[in-house]
């Protein structure tokens, strides 16, 4: 559906950004030594930092300078080339230091260049946003019979930055009376078929160039999480697949376990520091280990910090928790909180990716109240997830829908490449402090 926009930034984003790297390394060069480089040079140069690079276009990635939405609004694009740029200095700076038989020591060229590299990429992305705004948009009619569509219209005016524009709503009789031209796009509802008349007009409309979306894709594509009210039995024996993909299993469960042995050297090294200040601030024991509901509903003990006053509760944490003490919001904010769930990814009762694990006898009363909430235990659960750095926190009936929205979506779409994007995304998450 969203095809032709992803081709666009490609060409006018992505590949740009790469090439104007280069240029930036080659005008540094002539800014630190006065005089073009050589050939010599300039191959030594681009061998250096063309893995460097590559961090590079990761960090902008993680930080959102690729996204559409960025181009919608010139304060979020410069705060997001600035944040990426300036964890792309110290990107820069530990690569070079853990590579010492490098004979490049760029030290004032790094800060040309990073100075340089940072005016081409905000000059050439709002040349985009001025220029090819409008090719970022689309304008769209909702066709429906009995106003079927009216929470999808609001959730596309809610995010605009999107790029989609609602001119109006069409029903059996305006259908035929709007002039429609190349360009225009109609949302189109499932039980179409019903009406043989309207279906031969909008398969007419076909020859003038005009788009056509399902609105239960649309609502999916848009948001990048499922439309629950129209999701069914049906839904899942066509959307889910239920058998293990062998290579994925393998290759995530050896990201866990090597995560994992990483993580418990940094959980063994900064233990004593965090379980001393734990105690000082709070009463009680320095682990929170609570048994919680993991795949195929099975009953697992999950291990973080303590982060809360009194006995363990089986109640559902709110934003500002009274509970919360002031260094567990700490621990929150960084999401150090989940560092001792290095154990759960050796043992392999979570993975690092996946819907976030819930206390039991919640568990059971959703079961009871949410349609195929079961559904989402149907892979591991994980220490990330697609729900989290999408900002929902599960403390009512409402939310605890859309994150199942969001968890659906990730058991739908998920692979090497979506947990990838996951992870670096959570990196993001945790650098801009908002962990809750």
């Amino acid at each position: 559906m969203f095809m032709s926009k992803k081709i666009s930034i490609f060409w006018f984003v992505v590949l740009p950004n790469t090439v104007l790297l280069y240029a930036g390394l080659y005008v540094a060069l002539l800014l630190r030594y006065g005089l073009a480089p050589t050939s010599k040079v300039w191959s030594t140069h681009v061998q250096a930092f063309t893995p460097l690079f590559f961090l590079w276009l990761l960090v902008l990635f993680i930080h959102n300078v690729f996204d559409v939405a960025t181009f919608r609004r010139y304060s979020v694009l410069f705060f997001n080339l600035v944040l990426g740029m300036t964890v792309n200095v110290f990107v820069a700076i530990t690569y070079f230091y853990f590579q010492p038989e490098l004979i490049l020591t760029p030290r004032r060229l790094l800060l040309i260049l990073v100075t340089v590299t940072f005016f081409l990429l905000l000059l050439w992305h709002l040349l985009v946003k001025y220029f090819l705004k409008n090719k970022f948009t689309q304008e769209l009619y909702l066709f429906s019979f009995n106003n079927e569509l009216s929470e999808l219209e609001k959730e596309i005016k809610r995010h605009d930055y999107l790029g989609f524009k609602v001119l109006g709503h069409l029903n059996e009789q305006t259908l035929f009376s709007v002039q429609f031209s190349q360009g225009f796009g109609i949302i189109l509802p499932s039980n179409l078929e019903a009406k043989p008349e309207v279906l031969a007009r909008v398969y007419q409309l076909r020859k003038l160039g005009v788009s056509f979306y399902n609105h239960t894709v649309f609502y999916e594509d848009l948001l990048r999480r499922v439309y629950l009210a129209r999701v069914h039995e049906a839904w899942f024996l066509e959307n889910i697949s239920y058998t293990q993909k062998p290579f994925y299993a393998l290759v995530k469960r050896v990201i866990d376990f090597v995560c994992g042995v990483f993580g418990l050297l940094v959980f063994a090294v900064t233990f004593p520091i965090l379980a001393l200040a734990i105690k000082l601030t709070s009463s009680g024991p320095v682990l929170f280990i609570q048994e919680r509901v993991g795949l195929r509903g099975k009953v697992f003990k999950v291990y973080k910090y303590r982060t809360m006053n009194g006995p363990i509760s089986n109640t559902w944490t709110s934003i500002n928790d009274p509970r919360i003490t002031s260094f567990g919001k700490f621990l929150r904010m960084s999401r150090i909180d989940e560092l001792p769930q290095c154990i759960n990814l050796l043992l392999g009762t979570m993975s690092l990716v996946g819907p976030r694990p819930e206390q039991v006898h919640l568990v059971e009363t959703l079961r009871a109240s949410i349609p195929f909430y079961d559904e989402r235990h149907t892979v591991k659960p994980g220490i990330t997830g697609w729900a989290q750095i999408n900002d929902v926190y599960a403390a009512t009936k409402e939310e605890t829908e859309l994150k199942l929205q969001y968890d659906l979506y990730y058991i739908k779409h998920r692979s090497l490449l979506f947990d990838l994007e996951i992870m670096l995304k959570t990196i993001y998450y945790v650098l801009s402090w908002r962990g809750r």
